[in-house]
């Protein structure tokens, strides 16, 4: 089994709040998501991986732009998790964060949902 596996993306949001998104992924554990405000606010959400049940990519086309978006799909819970709140990162920067929730689930099947 891996080590724990961390990605950052730094952004400037329009008003200056958010400045930090991350993941950091526990294969036996879970996935960490963490969201660092200019304030110094720093919001965490666990998520067990017995209670991932997929992690998505989508593609979200508007008039002015297209963009990609990393969600997981959480047993018991009606929408999905957005990994990056604010900041938009490129597929190029999704796909391997995607391979390695996708891998890390994988490893945890078998187990019961809580």
């Amino acid at each position: 089994m891996g080590g724990v596996l961390f990605f950052s993306c730094s952004v400037t949001h329009f008003f200056g709040l958010c400045v930090t998104e991350s993941v950091i992924i526990f294969p036996a554990f879970g996935v960490q998501i963490e969201t660092q405000y200019q304030s110094g606010r720093i919001v965490r959400r666990f998520v067990p991986t017995c209670k991932i049940l997929k992690p998505v990519l989508n593609e979200c086309v508007t008039p002015i732009t297209c963009y990609w978006t990393l969600s997981l799909t959480i047993h018991g819970e009606d929408d999905l998790l957005l990994v990056f709140k604010v900041s938009r990162p490129s597929a190029k920067i999704l796909v391997p964060i995607w391979k390695a929730l996708c891998a890390c689930v994988e490893c945890g099947e078998g187990k019961e949902p809580v």
